[in-house]
């Protein structure tokens, strides 16, 4: 629905006072990128009932202010890529002229914290600043993190790094950037020539339902579950503020107040989706899961809901979202979590996820970030840009048990399996009816199959996993390079 949103906005438009100058969402400043081939929708608030009209290039259009002063015009869509500077100019009874605006590509980046942690924190971050050093047609709006009870509304991003272009006399700023988000928007750049805009929303810390609403949660049949994971967290919350009220001054004075509201179902979403609503864009990539480890039941719940809030409250049906699974680690509940995520990669229409459990890192943090943006930027080459490359990595399409033997069947082989320091296929196990796993030998047996021989211990084979484990020495590839996927599949008889 078009005005859904608006109960977002009721009480902040509310006290808006009699004579204001017409607003726009802040979101809109100079240096924006609009996306290309949907409707430029352009909002903000004015007193009630004044006429607002927009122009951008040829395209123009006008709206009232509603009672509450919310106002909303939604021009054509550009057919076109637009490279060179135009304004955006909006009017009632004062004028807003944002210059430098492009016409391009959009995309969101969100999650927790390893979507959040900045540039600097690569191992390559100075060869990729200084690579990168002035690509103007490359835009990012960086919004710092925070969580808010309530939804914000549409100038509640006054704190946020407004769209700046990659330049020389930006580097520190583009330095603060997200790291993923940042690679992902330069290889799109670097494939598509086309102006790319990103903005990067995450919180470390947060989990998934935080970046929902209620209602979706409600959708998914996870109600209870959110309830539950929320009277902890506020329990957690006032926990430590009273630890933090209790140290001496000078001890509280240099550490920050406490905020565990990032696991609390809608806080996120309140504070850093909410004020976005309804900007154009083609999709989001998210990298996210550690905090719901051991939750993975309610994630696969949860996350197509996720999905459906997205396309609905951004009004894209065709909204892209690509996640990343979880990395290598030294956490053994990280696993179950990484079958869910290779498992919604399937069930949501227009996804995908990135598998980058080749990191070889075990840091929370893993200071590479090119396989994750690659890997993402690949997918949505392939998808929407037309690409004719191989973006998927190897999954498990068929298990089944034939002569004494297990045959696992895979897709997104490309020219064929391959193996990435030729040995035999490692990290098989097989279980029996006491799910018990134990190591299997495995072999590559064409294109698309490997073989397993049923271990001894097993009497009668039930299950098969792969890669299960925190930081498994995993060698299975496509001919793309790309590594196959942790799972976990019952066996066919």
């Amino acid at each position: 629905m078009k005005f859904k949103f608006l109960i977002c906005m009721t009480a902040f438009a509310g006290g808006i006072a009699a004579h204001a100058d017409v607003k726009c969402a802040d979101i809109f400043s100079d240096n924006m990128v609009l996306q290309m081939g949907m409707p430029i929708r352009v909002w903000g608030t004015a007193d009630a009932g004044e006429r607002v009209s927009v122009k951008f290039m040829d395209l123009k259009g006008s709206s009232k202010a509603d009672e509450n002063g919310y106002w909303r015009v939604d021009l054509p869509a550009k057919k076109k890529y637009v490279k060179e500077a135009q304004e955006l100019v909006v009017e009632g009874k004062n004028k807003i002229v944002f210059g430098n605006v492009l016409v391009g590509e959009v995309w969101l980046c969100s999650g927790q914290s390893n979507m959040d942690v900045n540039i600097t924190s690569m191992c390559d971050a100075k060869e990729f600043l200084d690579k990168n050093s002035d690509l103007p047609l490359v835009r990012y709006y960086f919004i710092p993190k925070a969580t808010a009870e309530k939804p914000r509304g549409p100038h509640d991003l006054a704190d946020a790094q407004k769209w700046l272009p990659v330049a020389p006399e930006y580097r520190r700023q583009f330095s603060k950037a997200s790291a993923v988000g940042s690679k992902f928007a330069v290889e799109l750049f670097e494939e598509l020539n086309v102006p790319i805009g990103y903005i990067s929303a995450a919180v470390g810390g947060s989990r998934l339902e935080s970046w929902m609403t209620r209602e979706a949660a409600e959708a998914a049949g996870e109600t209870k579950y959110v309830e539950h994971m929320e009277e902890n967290f506020n329990k957690w919350q006032a926990r430590d503020i009273a630890l933090w009220e209790a140290l001496p001054d000078e001890e509280r004075a240099k550490k920050q107040k406490p905020d565990n509201r990032c696991g609390v179902i809608t806080w996120c979403y309140n504070a850093m989706t909410a004020p976005l609503e309804p900007l154009s864009m083609r999709g989001v990539i998210w990298y996210q899961g550690e905090m719901n480890n051991g939750t993975h039941d309610n994630y696969i719940n949860l996350f197509p809901e996720y999905a459906k809030l997205m396309r609905n409250v951004f009004e894209n049906k065709n909204l892209y979202i690509y996640t990343v699974q979880l990395p290598d680690s030294l956490d053994k509940g990280w696993a179950p979590l990484r079958n869910v995520q290779r498992k919604l990669g399937d069930m949501v229409e227009k996804s995908g996820v990135a598998i980058i459990i080749d990191g070889g890192e075990t840091e929370l943090h893993p200071r590479d970030k090119t396989k994750p943006a690659h890997r993402l930027a690949i997918m949505a080459l392939a998808d929407i840009y037309g690409k004719k490359i191989v973006s998927r990595s190897p999954m498990p399409q068929k298990v089944s048990e034939d002569g004494g033997k297990i045959a696992v069947l895979f897709k997104n082989c490309a020219k064929g399996l391959k193996l990435s320091d030729g040995k035999e296929p490692r990290c098989f196990e097989v279980a029996g009816a006491d799910n018990k796993f134990y190591p299997a030998k495995a072999k590559i047996a064409g294109k698309n199959k490997v073989v397993l021989a049923i271990p001894s211990e097993v009497a009668d084979a039930k299950k098969v996993r792969y890669a299960w484990a925190p930081d498994p020495d995993v060698n299975l590839y496509n001919s793309a390079d790309l590594p196959a996927s942790p799972f976990e599949e019952e066996i066919l008889k």
